[in-house]
């Protein structure tokens, strides 16, 4: 039983239910019809006896016997006019069809007074004696046999169509979950009821939609990831060759003052040199390690005062603001941006720290608000040499990580806007 299909299953246990209640219905029938029958027929006979009395009630005595005669004849229940016996006994007649071998015959008697014309008053006595019980069973025989195999073929018929219907929500739930297996964004259980199933259908769409958004998610996440990680190697793979190159150079100047080549004789203008290298390299190395808190700084967001944070930064250039004899010209007011705290203060020192390194010197750096951008615009100094631009990859990228639009001038007049508005 338990390697059988859901179909065949169903279908034998509903069918084994229903025929076992059946088979109790008619057995329960069989025995109890038997006194039904013998109360039938008790109330048969009084209606009988009532109906004879009346209508010879007035008439002869030899009218009444001949028709009694006549109705003892052509029925099976006898009638006679009661002689001199007493009330306890009862004329037995040769034609009452007594069976005296039976141990379950059944007598039935009922009495009736009336007036025959002369006036005389008699009684009639009206008489069934049978095997009631046989004849209950016979008669019950007849009959039960039909409405059992009706009531089985009933019963096999209904097993059908309830184990087909059940099998038919299994296998449409099971080819449903073979579409959603695959993944299948379209799939889902069609729900035409309010009942169990109908339920069921509604939980499997339910967890089918939340597994959907569990992969979304996780999709998401990975291109995430990705995106981070193809950042780094374009980053680390850019910023190598900037790390080579003044290492290269710092090396050959060191190998050079050591043996007293020519003119790193002069040791003194070559320290120099080899210091703004070591400065170089620091700025380069720090801009590199930054890139490491990149995949960090996310859903770290709040409102954030750009003039607070500003603030913060011009104090932290104000030495070599101050050596080149830079003038701010600061416009932000109370202006906020929603972005990661740690994240705009790297912003502004990388966009702070190029605005300085390539404006002229007693030259102006502007910072304000333009619509909804925050800007840094500053004058280019063509005789400064160009960086690597690790600075503003490094912004670039941090705002790319925060979905904020931003937007780069180049020209004589070096400009950077960020949306701040969102």
């Amino acid at each position: 039983m338990k390697n059988l299909k859901i179909f065949p299953k169903i279908c034998i246990q509903t069918f084994s239910v229903i025929a076992i209640i059946v088979l109790f219905i008619h057995l329960f029938v069989y025995l109890i019809f038997p006194r039904t029958y013998l109360d039938v027929r008790k109330e048969e006979i009084y209606t009988k006896a009532n109906e004879i009395t009346e209508n010879l009630n007035g008439k002869s005595e030899d009218y009444i016997e001949q028709a009694l005669d006549f109705y003892s004849n052509t029925n099976e229940i006898k009638a006679f006019i009661k002689k001199n016996t007493s009330s306890n006994e009862v004329e037995i007649q040769n034609n009452l069809n007594v069976d005296l071998k039976s141990s379950n015959n059944s007598l039935i008697i009922e009495e009736r007074q009336l007036k025959l014309d002369t006036g005389k008053t008699i009684r009639l006595q009206f008489v069934s004696t049978a095997d009631m019980q046989l004849q209950a069973k016979n008669l019950s025989l007849q009959f039960l046999p039909y409405s059992l195999i009706l009531s089985l073929c009933f019963s096999a018929i209904v097993s059908f169509v309830y184990a087909k219907s059940i099998k038919n929500y299994v296998v449409e739930i099971k080819s449903v979950t073979d579409q959603m297996m695959a993944l299948d964004k379209k799939a889902r259980l069609e729900i035409d009821s309010n009942d169990e199933i109908g339920q069921l259908k509604a939980q499997i769409n339910d967890l089918y939609e939340t597994l959907l958004d569990s992969i979304s998610n996780l999709e998401l996440k990975n291109k995430e990831i990705l995106r981070l990680e193809k950042i780094k190697y374009d980053f680390f793979k850019g910023a190598n060759h900037e790390l080579k190159t003044p290492l290269a150079s710092l090396k050959i100047i060191l190998e050079n003052m050591k043996y007293n080549v020519g003119k790193y004789k002069n040791r003194d203008v070559y320290i120099d040199d080899c210091i703004d290298l070591v400065d170089h390299l620091t700025k380069n190395i720090q801009q590199i390690l930054s890139v490491y808190s990149i995949e960090n700084l996310k859903d770290d967001e709040e409102i954030v005062c750009i003039k607070n944070e500003l603030s913060r930064v011009l104090q932290k250039y104000d030495v070599l603001i101050h050596q080149k004899e830079l003038r701010i010209q600061n416009d932000v007011k109370d202006e906020t941006m929603y972005i990661g705290k740690t994240a705009l203060n790297i912003i502004l020192s990388n966009l702070i720290s190029n605005a300085i390194n390539y404006t002229y010197e007693k030259g102006i750096i502007q910072i304000g608000i333009e619509q909804d951008y925050f800007y840094i615009q500053n004058k280019q100094d063509p005789t400064q040499p160009k960086g690597n631009g690790l600075g503003l990859y490094i912004v670039r990228n941090l705002l790319d990580n925060y979905k904020m639009k931003y937007e780069v001038i180049e020209g004589e007049d070096f400009v950077f806007k960020i949306q701040f508005k969102q």
